[in-house]
């Protein structure tokens, strides 16, 4: 007896079939929205009329009335004179080395350099306003090219940053976004309004390049600018509603073999004959005591440093003389070391 299996019998009726089909008119009308939606800058602050730009179209009546004009301004333009120079390539410049100065030249002169004995050189930059002051500069100092042509020979230095700028327009632009009051760097001594701020080379490094460029325009002998990484820079100011105001700075290496605690002092012009110079000399040998190590100034002094020195020292024997035992001598080495170390002391 044999079986035979039989797959299952397949309907009569076929499976019904869904078929969907998209309107091709909505996706024309889809990207059209897309492209309505997409708005100009000023469209919800103009109006059509104000955003009508069609009558700013040049047209070709435009071209031909201005190539007319031309013609016309051609015939009646005179003969050309003779051009002048700018005024970089006709101003004297410094020379690179001279037996009065040994300042470096500027590092990129606008011409060529034209040595005179007669006459002396004139500045690049004749003065400089500091704040409220009006400060005639003394020697030349190497900013960039840019700035041979300022107006006027002025130069701007914001006094709280010491950034420089070539108009007055740029100096009051600074002054509002300025948020500096004070120096860079920290605090280290307060007495009233006065107040000395420590500011590292390399940690601020274009506040103290921009300080070696305005101490350049009146020190002759200054030759250091931008390798200020090695050294620290005491910024002495004086405080009021304002800010801290400069008045004047000394630096000095962090690492000195022949323990110099004055490599550069500078006080400005306005603020000479006023004390400051002996307050930043007695300040350098504080620190000297605290590091106990004997300072002195790096050589050779410039002659307005030579003079300060000598002010101070005398003033320093002048007060030790008035508190001395009877009859101080000053005989042996050990003697005035000693002497010395008591003014160093008081």
């Amino acid at each position: 007896m044999r079986l035979r299996l039989q797959s299952p019998t397949q309907p009569s009726t076929p499976i019904p079939k869904v078929r969907l089909r998209l309107n091709q008119k909505g996706k024309g009308k889809g990207k059209q929205r897309e492209e309505d939606e997409v708005k100009g800058l000023f469209d919800d602050l103009l109006a059509d009329e104000e955003r009508d730009t069609s009558k700013t179209i040049v047209l070709l009546s435009d071209k031909q009335r201005f190539e007319k004009s031309r013609a016309i301004a051609e015939v009646n333009e005179p003969i050309p004179g003779p051009s002048r120079p700018l005024r970089s390539t006709t101003i004297s410049q410094i020379p690179p080395f001279s037996a009065s100065s040994k300042s470096p030249a500027p590092s990129t002169p606008g011409g060529p350099i034209t040595a005179t004995t007669n006459n002396p050189p004139t500045l690049r930059i004749r003065s400089i306003r500091f704040g409220a002051y009006e400060i005639k500069t003394w020697y030349d100092a190497p900013f960039p090219e840019e700035y041979a042509n300022i107006p006027d020979g002025r130069l701007w230095i914001c006094e709280f940053c010491l950034k420089y700028m070539k108009s007055k327009f740029g100096a009051v632009r600074h002054r509002m976004k300025c948020k500096a009051k004070h120096p860079p760097g920290d605090e280290i001594y307060r007495d009233g309004v006065v107040s000395i701020f420590e500011v590292d080379g390399r940690k601020n490094k274009i506040y103290c390049q921009n300080l070696c460029l305005l101490s350049k325009m009146y020190l002759d002998h200054k030759s250091l600018f931008y390798d200020v990484e090695p050294f620290l820079f005491y910024v002495m100011t004086e405080v009021d509603d304002v800010g801290a105001r400069f008045v004047g700075y000394f630096s000095k290496e962090k690492r000195s073999p022949k323990d110099y605690n004055v490599s550069c002092i500078m006080t400005l012009p306005v603020r000479q004959r006023q004390g400051w110079g002996n307050l930043l000399i007695d300040f350098s040998y504080l620190l000297s005591k605290k590091e106990q190590r004997t300072g002195s100034p790096e050589k050779p002094l410039s002659a307005l440093g030579a003079l300060g020195y000598k002010n101070y020292w005398t003033l320093s024997l002048m007060r030790y003389l008035d508190t001395a035992p009877e009859n101080p001598r000053l005989e042996g080495t050990y003697g005035i070391e000693l002497i010395v170390h008591r003014m160093l002391l008081s």
